[in-house]
C-alpha cells in the first residue's frame, strides 16, 4: 500500500510516547511539561524532513519533477526548454521621397511594446517603403494584427510619426517552453527513440523547432518519391495555422538536423475549413449547448488532421455525451466529413434547430 506521512499531530504522539518508553516516570503529556514542549519542537522538526522528502521523491520522477530538476532531467537527454522567441514583421513607412530611417529606430505599439527597425530603408518616389520590424522583448505580447499602428519613439525628418502594420501582421513571438510542454517532449523522446530520420524523429525536431508547434503529421514521399512534407499547427493560438514565422523557424531547424537521404522538405501550413453544425437539444439550455460547442472544439482540435476523416457518428456521440440529460437530433453534419490531403477540419458556425 502506498507511503502515507505522518501528520504533525502524530509525530508529537509518537515521539511523547517514545519519551514515556524511555523515561517511565516522566508525564510529556502535560500541558505545561518540558517534555512536551521538547516532544512538540522535535515533532515540528521531523514533519518538515517529511515534506522535504516528499517533495523530493516528486523530482526524482520525471513525470511529477518541477522546473530546474525538470530541466536537469530533460538535460540527459540532450533536450533544452525553449526560449521565448521574439515578433517580427513588416510595416508601411510614409513620408518623403528620398527620407531614410536607420537601422535599430524604435518604434512603439498601442500597448507599449517596442520594436526596432532591422535594416535602413529609404522611401520611394511615392514617399513610402517596406520595412521590417523585431520586437525587443520576445514573447506573444509582441504579436500585432496587420493594420494596426506603430509610432516612432523619436521623431525622424522626412518620416511620418506613425507606421502601419503589414498585411501579414507582426508575428512569431511565443513565450518560453512552460513545463508541461517540456515534460511532454522529454517523455516522448524517451518513450520513441531516435531512429535515424522515420517519422517520430520529424515530428520531433518540428516540436522542438518552435515553442508554439504541438502537432505535426509526416506524409512520406510527397509530393514526390524522396520528398517529404510536414503539416503542422499551434492548438495553443485561438487560429491553430502557424504563421510564416513559425514556419521558417521549423525549416531551418529540421535542415540542420535531418538525414541528407530526404531529397526535399516541404513544411506546410495545412488549409482550415470551418464545419458547421445542426442540432437540435431536447430540453434546449444555454448550459448543454455551451457544453456541446466546447466538447466539438475540443474533439477536433484532438482528432483532426490533414486529409483525415472526421465520422458522424463520432462526432454525434460527442455531442450525446456532452448534452447530458438532452436528447439531440444533428441533421449537419448528414454524413462524414473527409478532407483534402492539405485541409484540416476546424469547428464552424454552430445553428440551434
Amino acid at each position: 500500500m502506498p507511503w502515507q506521512s505522518p501528520t504533525l499531530n502524530q509525530l508529537a504522539d509518537m515521539i511523547r510516547a517514545d519519551m514515556r518508553g524511555r523515561l517511565p516516570d516522566a508525564k510529556p503529556a502535560l500541558r505545561r511539561a518540558l517534555l512536551r514542549v521538547v516532544a512538540d519542537v522535535d515533532a515540528g522538526a521531523v514533519h518538515g524532513l517529511y515534506g522535504y522528502l516528499a517533495w523530493l521523491a516528486k523530482q526524482l520522477i520525471i513525470d511529477t519533477a518541477e522546473a530546474e530538476w525538470l530541466e536537469r532531467w530533460a538535460s540527459i537527454w540532450g533536450i533544452r526548454r525553449q526560449a521565448a522567441t521574439a515578433a517580427s514583421g513588416e510595416i508601411l513607412l510614409t513620408g518623403t521621397s528620398g527620407a531614410q530611417l536607420l537601422e535599430g529606430t524604435e518604434l512603439e505599439s498601442d500597448s507599449g511594446s517596442l520594436y526596432t527597425l532591422d535594416e535602413t530603408v529609404t522611401l520611394d518616389a511615392q514617399g513610402e517603403a517596406i520595412g521590417t520590424v523585431t520586437a525587443v522583448d520576445a514573447g506573444s505580447e509582441g504579436n500585432l494584427d496587420a493594420g494596426e499602428t506603430l509610432r516612432l519613439v523619436t521623431a525622424v525628418s522626412g518620416i511620418d510619426g506613425e507606421a502601419e502594420v503589414g498585411a501579414d501582421g507582426i508575428t512569431g513571438g511565443a513565450e518560453r517552453e512552460n513545463d508541461d510542454r517540456l515534460r511532454e517532449r522529454l517523455l516522448d523522446r524517451i518513450q520513441r527513440q531516435p531512429h535515424g530520420g522515420n517519422a517520430d524523429d520529424y515530428v520531433r525536431w518540428a516540436r522542438e523547432a518552435h515553442p508554439d508547434v504541438t502537432r505535426v503529421w509526416v506524409f512520406p514521399h510527397q509530393p514526390d518519391d524522396g520528398e517529404l512534407t510536414l503539416r503542422l499547427v499551434c492548438d495553443d493560438h485561438e487560429d491553430i495555422i502557424p504563421t510564416a514565422e513559425v514556419i521558417t523557424a521549423v525549416e531551418e531547424h529540421i535542415d540542420e538536423v535531418r538525414p541528407v537521404a530526404v531529397r526535399s522538405l516541404y513544411v506546410l501550413a495545412p488549409v482550415p475549413v470551418a464545419q458547421p453544425f445542426e442540432i437540435r437539444l431536447t430540453p434546449d439550455t444555454a448550459e448543454a449547448r455551451e457544453r456541446v460547442k466546447e466538447a466539438l472544439s475540443d474533439y477536433l482540435a484532438q482528432t483532426a488532421e490533414p486529409g483525415g476523416t472526421s465520422y458522424r457518428e463520432q462526432l454525434s456521440g460527442v455531442v450525446y455525451i456532452a448534452a447530458g440529460d438532452s436528447r439531440h437530433e444533428m441533421p449537419v453534419p448528414a454524413g462524414n466529413v473527409v478532407r483534402a490531403a492539405n485541409e484540416i477540419t476546424v469547428l464552424g458556425d454552430i445553428t440551434w434547430l
